[in-house]
């Protein structure tokens, strides 16, 4: 076997040469023994065992499923280099094979990838080398064979049960999908500029001749409240040919569009090139605009129905209006000519580098692109999706010369035409991507799916098209890729994510699924869900977005949360609770409160305390006040050289008061500010500034110095005297008129033996707080807004705080009131649900106006004010009327202009015993759906 060939020439170098380390391609440097990750156990699959046959210890020794019987040949143990062992032998895939059916067999350990495995949070065994599954060959029967398979956690053949193997370490949970009414041919890349405003950008050009080819920004105070910008119709001052809402001329005459030639005479393709502009950055030393443009050009190069892929960088230099495409940053290794037989001589070929997805590291002052290839059919059909990456200095602004692609292990090839390898998981340690000789070929005969399946073509990348940001919580960067499999069977799979803790060297590995979102995922990208405008930095808790083939709408996302199943697996941190630290930067200034407001110094700095916020941020206060840094919030609070001031913080620090700590590869830290993305800076002034780690030589833009946002973290004292913290309950909301549900305010004393008192101001009226426990209860008498402070002391003299609002909302007369429709979608939609309290429940009705939700208040009553809570079918048009029989209805309030959302009607005037919302004109194709309904009065 080959197999034996390459450890027998291991074996005699090693001998030859008993003093050097031997390296092969292929093989792995020495390393410590392999730890056990656990006892031996069973693997099993439909109700059958992993079995080693007859206890075979041989090399080759067959590997089967058959009885579970408890026998010693059925219990594996899995090791910590990502092989598993029985009888002192490893699982190995025969041959070293990638092929689809390739049989695993038992042999002489090597730590060579074809023996890496892992099991994944989906129950898949995963071959760290091939990228495929192993699966049962054929029918789940006994003496079946186990061998490879791509990757489909839904086939039953392929789902095992390993109790012993390394457990999942995270949790995926998720809310349910919320409309996106924007879906295009991009993701929404988020940026802000200069002056802090906030922009999305999409884009799409469509193929036939009298289609759209558009480049759309939006702006708004965040993502939720953007509306189209003005610069989305601006012309080229000095072409009117050129513009962001036909680029159709500034497409066909970009660098690849020079270059690119026109489809065959009836095709569907109208131009040489379609550019679609994906992924924005801002220049802190000039303020311009850099962006990535991916090229879709000579389209049907071999008559087929596809296209090639490249991708090139524009700039403006007038915030979006007028756009420039300079040159090719990222372009493939192979022949894009339109019948290049010669560069590809059998019957395939492979269409080039596109679909990227910009990632700004400022902590390792990188650009990095994830983007994708695809083998094709020259006959048309069949396709492979491959995973590429490739990373620049952010320096260099996107300068071709500046990119370098991820090829065999390494940063070593051009961006421009350089070679470029397959990115794949590196779960069970594998290498994380596809060795050049096993990559694809040209020459390689046969179609795409055939060469799939004798493994000299590797199969679809798990990680193809990848959207990543960084996730402060886990200290891991996170990614959620197109949904391959999804794809390729057209039947909506789970969203997954995966991680890494460097991008230097891409070991991503999988973090497991988020089961209640089945998509097919085409455009994907991700948003902090606090500030609704940063796609780089996340917390715990986060939006993904998806723009077609989504779970439940074209364009949708849903809330995140991804957490460790042990604390164990948080990252550490240079800060800790209870300490008080220095804050100093590289330029030797060091952070002060000079009166109320903040300043520099060399000597006797303030001391700080740094309170993490339970979701990957801080705040930072001083320790003598309790005042906490922070930015205003507005966009002067995010542009760039923004003041930062101190303020108090009520319960939980708010957004403008949170601050990342990203540790730099110099060993240093920035505080970046949540709200804006900024980097503190100390030089002179305590500003907020562009995150750089290189010098601005010009004039204009930012030019602070890097030094000033490069911090350290010097110790004060770890305790001073007693300290008392007290937990922030969250803002607390009530109805007037009904006992609220006790509220536990919880204090912990660093001197366990003290008694705490606790006392509060600001209570609304009718609530009391107990001075021994902490216990807030009572019956609110009357509606408003409290700012509430509960304050724990103790015997010493120390004590803590806490502020909070409580709202107490009018008595809610409609609350499990009998509630009818005049239609309902679906019965898990009833009536009921707009009045049952559950702001997670709705009514929705019939495709069709008009439509009525009402409610009996059981006796007449006077109507002050009514609450509506519309989900995103809402109506543009509707009333409120009250009926003392049910009958003959009163309007008190109507509307043509309504914009949905949460509406609270205030001043009403009317009376009766019956209530009800009567919508006469429905804003988009569904119905009209509620998810409360609230009545107020006496």
């Amino acid at each position: 076997m080959k197999q034996q060939r390459i450890r027998r020439l291991l074996t005699a170098l090693a001998a030859a040469l008993p003093l050097t380390t031997v390296l092969v391609a292929g093989a792995a440097a020495p390393a410590t023994a392999a730890v056990p990750l656990g006892s031996a156990g069973t693997i099993t699959i439909g109700g059958l065992c992993l079995d080693d046959d007859d206890f075979g210890t041989a090399d080759g020794t067959i590997i089967k499923v058959f009885t579970c019987n408890g026998s010693s040949a059925q219990k594996w143990t899995w090791y910590d280099d990502g092989t598993l062992r029985i009888f002192g032998k490893c699982v190995d895939v025969t041959g070293a094979a990638n092929a689809t059916g390739a049989l695993i067999v038992l042999y002489t350990c090597s730590a060579l990838p074809h023996q890496k495995f892992a099991h994944l949070p989906d129950g898949t065994i995963y071959s760290a080398k091939s990228g495929k599954c192993l699966a049962v060959q054929g029918a789940i029967a006994n003496g079946s064979r186990v061998g490879l398979a791509p990757c489909d956690p839904a086939q039953a053949n392929q789902k095992f049960t390993a109790a012993t193997a390394p457990a999942a370490k995270y949790a995926l949970s998720a809310g349910s999908a919320v409309r996106y009414s924007r879906p295009d041919d991009t993701p929404a890349a988020v940026y802000l500029d200069k002056d802090g405003t906030f922009y999305y950008q999409q884009a799409h050009a469509l193929y036939g001749a009298d289609e759209h080819r558009k480049w759309s920004f939006f702006t708004g105070a965040d993502f939720d409240s953007t509306t189209l910008a003005p610069i989305t119709n601006s012309v080229n001052p000095n072409n009117s040919n050129d513009s962001n809402a036909d680029t159709t001329w500034r497409c066909n005459n970009s660098p690849t569009g020079l270059e690119s030639t026109y489809a065959p005479a009836g095709s569907s393709y109208s131009q040489r090139n379609y550019c679609d502009l994906a992924g924005v950055w801002v220049d802190p030393d000039t303020g311009d605009w850099y962006g990535l443009v991916h090229n879709e050009f000579t389209p049907q190069p071999f008559g087929d129905g596809m296209h090639y892929d490249s991708i090139d960088y524009g700039v403006s230099t007038d915030q979006g209006k007028t756009w420039t495409i300079r040159d090719h940053v990222i372009t493939s290794p192979y022949s894009v000519k339109r019948n290049d037989t010669a560069a590809f001589p059998a019957s395939t070929y492979y269409y080039g580098d596109g679909d990227q997805r910009l990632f700004v590291d400022y902590a390792s002052g990188y650009f990095y692109v994830f983007y994708a290839s695809r083998v094709l059919n020259k006959s048309g059909g069949g396709a492979v999706w491959l995973q590429h990456v490739a990373r620049a200095p952010i320096s260099q602004k996107m300068a071709p010369s500046s990119w370098s692609k991820w090829y065999n292990g390494a940063w070593q090839t051009p961006g421009v035409g350089g070679a470029e390898s397959n990115i794949i998981p590196a779960d069970g340690g594998g290498p994380g991507y596809t060795t050049p000789a096993e990559d694809y070929k040209p020459a390689a005969t046969g179609s795409v799916a055939s060469q799939v399946s004798s493994g000299v073509l590797p199969d679809n990348s798990q990680l193809a098209v990848m959207n990543i940001a960084w996730n402060a919580y886990l200290g891991l960067y996170i990614g959620t890729p197109q949904n391959n499999v999804a794809q390729a069977t057209d039947t909506k799979t789970p969203l997954r994510f995966y991680a890494t803790k460097d991008l230097a060297t891409q070991k991503w590995f999988d973090l497991g699924l988020v089961v209640n979102q089945p998509n097919g995922a085409w455009y994907r990208w991700l948003l902090d869900s606090a500030n609704l405008t940063s796609s780089t930095v996340l917390g715990k808790t986060f939006r993904s977005y998806c723009s077609f083939y989504c779970s439940t709408y074209s364009g949708e996302y849903a809330t995140i949360t991804i957490a460790p199943k042990s604390t164990a697996d948080l990252p550490a941190s240079p800060v800790h609770s209870g300490a008080t630290y220095r804050v100093g930067a590289g330029n030797g200034q060091f952070l002060t409160q000079s009166g109320s407001g903040l300043a520099t110094t060399t000597a006797n700095p303030t001391a700080w305390t740094f309170t993490p916020t339970g979701d990957g941020f801080h705040s930072v206060a001083n320790r003598s006040t309790g005042h906490a840094l922070g930015v205003g919030g507005d966009n002067a609070g995010r542009a760039w050289g923004a003041g930062v001031s101190l303020g108090a913080v009520t319960c939980a620090p708010t957004v403008n008061q949170q601050w990342s700590i990203q540790a730099t590869t110099t060993g240093s830290y920035r505080l970046v500010n949540r709200y804006s993305g900024l980097a503190l800076s100390l030089s002179g002034t305590v500003v907020t500034a562009p995150q750089r780690n290189w010098v601005n030589a010009g004039t204009a833009g930012d030019t602070r110095s890097p030094s000033a946002q490069t911090l350290a973290f010097s110790v004060v004292d770890t305790a001073i005297g007693n300290t008392v913290t007290v937990a922030c309950p969250g803002n607390q909301s009530s109805p007037a008129a009904a006992a609220i549900s006790p509220v536990q305010i919880a204090a912990v004393d660093s001197d366990r033996t003290q008694s705490l008192t606790y006392s509060a101001s600001g209570l609304p009226g009718g609530l009391s707080i107990n001075t021994g426990t902490g216990e807030i209860t009572g019956t609110p008498t009357g509606a408003g807004t409290s700012s509430v402070t509960v304050t724990a002391t103790d015997g010493s003299g120390a004590s803590g705080s806490t502020t909070f609002t409580w709202v107490v909302t009018p008595a809610d007369l409609a609350r499990d009131k009998p509630t009818t429709a005049s239609s309902v979608e679906a019965t898990t939609l009833a009536a009921t649900q707009a009045t049952d309290g559950n702001p997670s429940t709705r009514w929705a009705s019939a495709y069709a106006d008009p439509q009525w939700l009402r409610v009996d208040l059981g006796s007449t009553r006077t109507i002050t004010g009514v609450g509506l809570a519309w989900e995103a079918a809402y109506a543009k048009a509707y009333q409120i009327q009250v009926s003392n029989d049910g009958t003959s209805w009163t309007t008190i309030y109507s509307t043509s202009t309504s914009t949905g959302g949460t509406q609270d009607l205030a001043g009403l005037t009317g009376s009766g015993r019956y209530v009800r919302m009567l919508g006469t004109t429905r804003a988009t194709s569904f119905g009209y759906s509620l998810w409360s309904f609230n009545v107020y009065g006496s």
